[in-house]
């Protein structure tokens, strides 16, 4: 599909190296390593544990790595909202 989005996953695991009440960015992430590049926007996965709180900031994020960042204090930020299908309305 050519119009389809592809996403830079990162894991809470590589979340926890930072500074509990840190907030963490896509242009963070680049600048330590965790994503090559900005050209493709970041999505948060939900592997791994996380154990101080965050707020994070990113494009996406799987519903089990939302809620683990909420269960550990943090917040999330959606950076661009979610594309929505519009629904075509009968003749």
């Amino acid at each position: 599909n050519k119009w389809r989005t592809e996403y830079q996953p990162v894991n809470l695991s590589a979340l926890d190296r930072f500074e509990a009440g840190s907030t963490i960015t896509p242009e963070l992430l680049r600048d330590v390593g965790v994503v090559k590049h900005l050209r493709n926007p970041v999505k948060v996965l939900g592997e791994g544990e996380i154990t101080k709180a965050f707020n994070v900031q990113a494009h996406r994020f799987s519903e089990v790595a939302k809620a683990k960042i909420e269960a550990a204090g943090g917040s999330v930020v959606a950076l661009t909202p979610p594309k929505v299908k519009e629904e075509k309305a009968a003749s």
